[in-house]
């Protein structure tokens, strides 16, 4: 049941171009900032590209992508959403990623099976290029 909820999901978030990502599971305190304004974000929210994603003291969230891709963040942290293409009639993909502080775990989805290449994780101490599925990166 789960599964079929997922799916039907990611199918509804292709409807709309601006949203990425929806938040399957929050626990606690987590905030969305784009350009307009800040949310706090719950269960079934859309995320899109270049908001602001914060997390409080024992909160979390996970976020699944238009690609299938799932990243959870923990708590204390700070991600930016700063670029994701997913057209696969084109051909085009690009995810970028920004953690500012905190942990992030995260399994890769179509983006990285079709283009590895165009995913790219910034850090304040490094950039990192993602060639393998899952991945856990902590930030002080």
């Amino acid at each position: 049941m789960k599964k079929i909820l997922l799916i039907i999901s990611i199918l509804f978030i292709s409807l709309y171009a601006k949203d990425i990502a929806f938040a399957q599971k929050v626990k606690g305190e987590v905030t969305a900032k784009d350009n307009e304004k800040t949310i706090t974000v719950k269960q079934s929210d859309w995320l899109s590209e270049k908001m602001l994603i914060t997390t409080g003291d024992k909160s979390g969230i996970t976020m699944i992508f238009k690609d299938n891709s799932v990243l959870v963040l923990g708590a204390n942290s700070i991600l930016i959403l700063d670029k994701y293409i997913f057209a696969m009639k084109e051909k085009s993909y690009k995810f970028e990623l920004t953690l500012n502080k905190g942990t992030v775990s995260f399994e890769s989805g179509k983006i990285g099976e079709l283009s590895p290449e165009n995913f790219i994780f910034k850090t304040p101490e490094a950039t990192v290029g993602i060639r393998g599925t899952k991945f856990m990166i902590k930030v002080q």
